[in-house]
Formats: C-alpha cells, sequence, structure tokens
C-alpha cells in the first residue's frame, strides 16, 4: 500500500518542482532583466542622477561692461576681488551628519516669524554655534580667522542661506597663498573670485555715472532656482548704470564644484566664465569734465552743461556737490547713506537735469517771451513794489530801501529788476511765457539717457485748472511765474 501511494503522488512532487524551479527562473529572469535595464539601458541617466547629486552648482556674476568717455578713456572698469566665502547649508549638513554619529544635539534657535499673517514661533539651527565650532578652530590653527558681524552671518542664514557669506572680502596676497599652501579640508569653506565695480576717478562725472547696487528680491529673478548657491548679478541704481542697465549687463557663469563621499566640497569640475557686458560710450570729454568740475567746485553749490553747439553733444555736465559711487561698493554703510541722505546740500540731487525753481535765471525767457509779443521797446518803473490785487510784489533792491526807477529791458536784465519783469511778463502774457518756454525745451525731459531726467512743470492756466480747479489763474500769479 505504501509503494503504491508513494507512485502516485511522485508526478505531483516532480510538477511542484518543476514548478517551483520556473518560478526561481523566472525570478532570476526578472532581475537580471532589472539590472539590464538599470546597468545597461537607463544606466547614463541614473549615473548621471549620482553625479548631479556630488555637484554643486554655483552661479558666477556677470561682468558689467565699462563706461567710457567719448574719446575710449575708461571712466568705469571692474577690478577682480578675492574673496573666502561660506556656502552656510554645506556646514549645516555635515555638522548634523556628525552630531549624529557622535549622538550629540545640533543647536536650534527659536525666534519669531510671520507666517499667513500670523506672528509664529520657528526653530532653526544656531549657525553661530555651527561656525564657531567647525569652522573658526581650523582657521585659527592656520592663522587666517578674522573677525566677522556675528549678527549678520546669523541674519544672511535666516534670509539668504543660498548665497555664499562672505567671510574676508578683498584678500591680500599672502592671505590667498596661506589659502592655497593648506589645504583647509572645512565643508562649505571656498575661495572665489568676483568682478567688483571700480569708479576710477572718484567724484569726477559721479551725477553722470551713477552707482550700483544688489538687487532687492533675488528669489524673484528667473534663474533663481537653477543653481544650488546663487550669487545675484548688481545692477544699476541710478543714472547711466541703471538707465544702460540692459547693454551693460553680461552673462553669468558657472562653476560646478565636487561634494566628496563625505559631504564636503574637495574641487572644482569645471568652471563657465561669464561673459562681459558691452560697454557704453559717452559724448562726454572727460578733459573738459574735470576741468569743469574744478571750477564748479570753487562755487560750492550749482551745476554747468558744456554743449557742442555743432550738434547738441554734450560734452561735461557737473553738479556740485557730488559724492564719490565707490561708497557704494560693494554695498554703502548705514552711516555714509545717512551723512548723504542728511547733507543740506543734496549732494545725491544732479542740479544739471532734476527740477528746480529757476529763479531770476527764468527772466531771460520772459524777456524773449516779450519780444516775440513785440514788447521789447517797452520802460517800465521800480519803486521798489508793484502791487496786484491786495497784495504787493517787492523787487530784491527794496530789502536795501532803494529801487531802479525807470528802466528798458536791456537794464532790468543787467540789474535783475523783480518789479519790471512782473509789469513786462503781464504785458506779454503767460500763454506767451509758456509756449517760450517750451519751445526752449523747459517742462520736458532732455531726453539725456539718465535715470532722473525730470521734466519739470511750466506754470499756467491749464496747469492750474488740472491741479487746483476751484482757482483762476490771475496777474499775480503771472508776476510770480515771470521771475
Amino acid at each position: 500500500m505504501a509503494a503504491y501511494m508513494s507512485r502516485r503522488q511522485r508526478p505531483r512532487i516532480e510538477l511542484r518542482v518543476q514548478v517551483l524551479g520556473f518560478l526561481i527562473l523566472c525570478g532570476l529572469g526578472s532581475l537580471i532583466a532589472r539590472l539590464w535595464w538599470v546597468q545597461v539601458a537607463r544606466g547614463a541617466a541614473y549615473t548621471q542622477k549620482i553625479v548631479g547629486r556630488s555637484e554643486v552648482r554655483v552661479r558666477i556674476p556677470s561682468v558689467r561692461g565699462e563706461i567710457r568717455d567719448r574719446n575710449g578713456i575708461p571712466l568705469v572698469q571692474n577690478r577682480a576681488s578675492y574673496e573666502v566665502d561660506f556656502y552656510l547649508p554645506e556646514m549645516v549638513r555635515e555638522y548634523t551628519k556628525r552630531a549624529k554619529e557622535t549622538g550629540q544635539q545640533v543647536p536650534k534657535l527659536e525666534y519669531i516669524a510671520t507666517k499667513k499673517g500670523m506672528a509664529t514661533k520657528m526653530k532653526e539651527v544656531d549657525i553661530l554655534k555651527v561656525v564657531n565650532d567647525a569652522v573658526i578652530p581650523r582657521l585659527q590653527e592656520l592663522d587666517l580667522a578674522k573677525d566677522y558681524n556675528a549678527k549678520h552671518l546669523q541674519s544672511h542664514f535666516h534670509t539668504d542661506s543660498q548665497i555664499p557669506f562672505t567671510y574676508i572680502e578683498d584678500i591680500d596676497f599672502p592671505t590667498i597663498a596661506k589659502f592655497s599652501e593648506h589645504d583647509v579640508g572645512l565643508p562649505g569653506v571656498d575661495i572665489s573670485i568676483k568682478p567688483v565695480r571700480q569708479y576710477l576717478y572718484g567724484a569726477l562725472a559721479a551725477h553722470l555715472l551713477g552707482y550700483v547696487g544688489k538687487p532687492q528680491d533675488v528669489d524673484s529673478l528667473p534663474d533663481a532656482h537653477d543653481y544650488n548657491f546663487y550669487q545675484a548679478d548688481i545692477e544699476g541704481k541710478s543714472q547711466v548704470e541703471q538707465a544702460m542697465d540692459e547693454y551693460l549687463k553680461g552673462t553669468p557663469g558657472v562653476r560646478v564644484l565636487q561634494r566628496n563621499l563625505k559631504g564636503v566640497i574637495d574641487s572644482e569640475l569645471r568652471v563657465e566664465p561669464p561673459k562681459p557686458g558691452n560697454n557704453v560710450y559717452l559724448t562726454i570729454d572727460a578733459r573738459i569734465q574735470m576741468i569743469a568740475e574744478e571750477a564748479m567746485r570753487a562755487v560750492g553749490r550749482g551745476a554747468a552743461v558744456v554743449v557742442d553747439p555743432n550738434n547738441g553733444d554734450i560734452l561735461a555736465m557737473v553738479s556740485v556737490p557730488s559724492y564719490d559711487p565707490n561708497t557704494f561698493i560693494p554695498s554703502i554703510s548705514t552711516k555714509d547713506w545717512t551723512a548723504l541722505n542728511d547733507n543740506e546740500a543734496d549732494p545725491l540731487v544732479n542740479r544739471a537735469v532734476s527740477a528746480f525753481p529757476p529763479g531770476s535765471t527764468f527772466k531771460i525767457v520772459t524777456a524773449l517771451a516779450g519780444l516775440r509779443k513785440g514788447i521789447g521797446h517797452n520802460n517800465y518803473t521800480c519803486t521798489g513794489s508793484v502791487t496786484y490785487g491786495n497784495r504787493p510784489f517787492h523787487c530784491w533792491i527794496a530789502e536795501k530801501g532803494g529801487s531802479h526807477g525807470t528802466i528798458g529791458l536791456t537794464e532790468a536784465i543787467k540789474v535783475s529788476c523783480d518789479c519790471y519783469f512782473y509789469q513786462y511778463g503781464n504785458a506779454a502774457g503767460i500763454d506767451e511765457i509758456d509756449d517760450t518756454a517750451k519751445m526752449l525745451g523747459m517742462g520736458e525731459k532732455s531726453g539725456i539717457e539718465l535715470s532722473d531726467d525730470a521734466p519739470g512743470v511750466i506754470p499756467g492756466p491749464d496747469w492750474m485748472a488740472e491741479h487746483f480747479p476751484r482757482e483762476k489763474w490771475s496777474q499775480a500769479q503771472t508776476a510770480n511765474a515771470s521771475i
């Protein structure tokens, strides 16, 4: 009976073995197919992913073009600045890894942040402790440690962690040599070269050239998320630097760094250098500009423009007092910015193109308006004042207790008699004065490519109807506009 049972069960066992063998072969086949898919068919793609994870892409700021005068003399250039940068996320990542290996806690700080309109308690890594514990001791060993602004570092990590923190700016040659000689071997510490704007002659033509600065909102820039670490281009903030920014700015480059198995950036794989922007040539003659500025500084406050009468080219444009645009590089200090803005002489204002009450120089416009009207031969009497309505309009000489008497246009211009032009202006009429001013380009932008080119205001009945609809233009207002 037992022998009979074993003979009947044998085919079943053999079938099971065959099925099991088939399943094993299928499994091995699937495994081999998967290995072939991963290593052969998709090998290049996965290799690229692995390489990508070990690569760190750092954006290299573009190099701005130069600004030169009409003869090609450089007024604004770029110089190379060697800097030591801290890649803070790299430091935190390595510090966290070592803390886990040793069973230590990563130091954290609490801070208050606005989230969805609500004040919320947040936590972040204590970056000061990370830097002071993991980085500074090694730099001290090599005599490379420098004082740094701890508050600035903390703020940078909090708001701009994806931008390298500049630990040392403008490294001198001995420091570069030390970094090159020693293998610092610190995660997130690297030397970089950055272009720095340089205004070669300090305050010369400052109101014409302008200055540069960092963009306000880096995250909104088009390529902000294409790099592991983003170093933004500087941009023009005023005058030619701002007006010609699209031509001056160049094309950024990229540094591809290698991160080793320990997570430390230890080598540079490749560099795609930035391409410089275009050079901008001005109609300014640097020699004439220098002479005009020296003459105007003796005056102390004012403006002068030298124009080529043959073609209208601006050969020099001066505004004093002035300022040195180099104080804005890399960024102006709070102290210097406050000093410039609090200065009663307004050194930041370009008096050559800004809208200012012109004072008695406008009397020449009124004089020309009267000549066009045909009243240039009229004489008027100055007794020290002229009354319009209930208000007396005084001449400047009345402050000295005098008057100019009865005079003509030539004498009135010579002595700048206010009373004469009150009457002369009313005889010419406000419409004629406004038309003459507009004919001379007043009340319009100059057309020069400057960021603060202001049109100014030529007041008259139409202007008053628009801005003060309840008031009506009067002879008193014509008298005031005439001078």
